[in-house]
């Protein structure tokens, strides 16, 4: 036991020892700015000091998509930083969250299991620097894992109290319903998967006739509507995100057509479809415009694009984070287009070409994260496919990851896969434990 704690105390000791080195490194030297850290900051201004919610600089002409580019919960959280005057807090509380959610994985997984597994999952961890690097920059994705993460933990707690009467475990169906909607209110990919969440609470209460699933629904069918109603009376429309119609003309159908003809043809078509839709009356017919848009040229050849998109799925799990590192680094970058760009456009062989560029040093070490990253998907796969318990605790792991990869496609990078990263360690751990376990029991 004594064992024990001192190596779990360990273990706990460099995790924190970590954070503070990248925190201390982004003070030394500040990471170079990203265009998202600039929509939070914005919107974080404009809601402190004029009460509205948007991402640009409202002395410039009103541009519609900026208000409904980032949902509020994230600017508000920096606010911190803006009523202090530092970033310094905010980068601190950010280092505390991301403990938190380490803290929360481990009692979901590896409180208990023997010393092996936990020195496996601190391995898995460091060889995540996304972690770290993400908990030193104004971006919500530590927030969001965070309550990913919860969210996970309550669908936990509900299925492995089923049996012990003494714990009301319609408390975890009313704390997962709170988390769902923090979590839409952190970042728009949430939305979507919340409707289908809508739905399922339907059949379960059809199943069960228990009305805490109806009443505690209401929290993101509240939500919902009051933010879309809000939504609608700021811009015409009643559209969750501008997030997500940007997203398909500017990267699913580029790149898409990028792989296919070319970047010249691709920023040709991006550029045509926006002419095309600028002369629409309203922002709503815009939206509609654009979106219908991207349709038809992905109608036209629809198993390519399927092709496509699961390519940028797979990408979703493996991208070992470059990008990253570069611009918290401060790293040198070549004058080649950057990786999503160089894959899209050639494949396989752009990408060999744009690692080549990268220096020795970065290939081996994007190569070693690569390698790590395998092992977390292949022990994620053992666990879902292979685990003896909580069923049904994996199938909602393994939807929620699965749903994440499926909307984010052509986008698939690092960062998007950051909110569930240290759920598929967790489990990751598990589905290679028989082996760490069977390898002790034969020496």
């Amino acid at each position: 036991m004594k064992l024990q704690f001192n190596r779990t105390f360990s273990l706990f000791a460099a995790l924190v020892l970590v954070h503070l080195l990248f925190f201390l490194g982004s003070q030394i030297n500040t990471p170079a700015p990203l265009t998202d850290s600039e929509d939070y900051l914005n919107a974080s201004r404009n809601l402190y000091q004029k009460g509205v919610l948007y991402c640009g600089d409202l002395s410039d002409p009103i541009v519609e998509e900026q208000y409904t580019r980032r949902p509020p919960l994230y600017p508000l959280f920096i606010g911190i930083g803006a009523l202090t005057g530092s970033d310094f807090p905010l980068f601190i509380l950010q280092i505390l969250v991301s403990i938190l959610s380490i803290l929360l994985v481990y009692r979901i997984f590896l409180s208990g299991e023997p010393e092996q597994m936990h020195t496996l999952g601190m391995l898995l961890l460091l060889a995540t620097p996304a972690q770290f690097i993400y908990a030193n920059r104004i971006m919500a994705e530590i927030p969001f894992q965070l309550i990913l993460i919860l969210m996970a933990w309550s669908v936990y707690k509900f299925f492995q109290v089923q049996h012990d009467q003494t714990v009301r475990r319609d408390r975890f169906i009313w704390l997962f319903n709170l988390f769902l909607t923090l979590g839409m209110a952190t970042k728009p990919v949430l939305f979507p998967f919340a409707l289908f969440t809508i739905l399922l609470t339907l059949f379960l209460f059809l199943r069960t006739r228990n009305r805490t699933f109806i009443l505690a629904v209401i929290l993101p069918v509240l939500w919902i509507s009051l933010y879309s109603l809000w939504n609608f009376n700021r811009t015409g429309s009643a559209q969750y995100s501008s997030i997500q119609t940007a997203n398909m003309v500017n990267y699913n159908l580029r790149y898409f057509i990028m792989g296919q003809e070319g970047s010249e043809a691709a920023a040709m078509e991006v550029d045509r479809l926006y002419l095309n839709c600028e002369s629409e009356t309203s922002y709503k017919e815009k939206n509609s415009c654009l979106d219908q848009g991207v349709k038809e040229v992905i109608l036209k050849e629809p198993v390519k694009y399927g092709l496509f998109h699961l390519k940028g799925t797979v990408r979703y799990f493996l991208d070992p984070g470059r990008f990253d590192m570069v611009t918290f680094f401060n790293l040198k970058e070549s004058d080649s287009p950057g990786f999503l760009q160089a894959i899209n456009e050639d494949g396989i062989g752009g990408a060999f070409r744009f690692l080549k560029q990268q220096g020795w040093s970065m290939v081996i070490i994007l190569g070693l994260i690569s390698l790590f990253k395998l092992v977390k998907i292949t022990g994620f796969m053992l666990y879902l496919f292979r685990g003896k318990e909580a069923l049904q605790f994996r199938i909602f792991l393994g939807f929620l990851i699965g749903y994440l990869a499926l909307v984010t496609g052509p986008l698939g990078a690092s960062r998007f896969l950051l909110p569930v990263e240290l759920l598929i360690i967790g489990g990751a751990v598990k589905g290679w434990a028989p082996h760490l376990l069977w390898s002790r029991t034969a020496r």
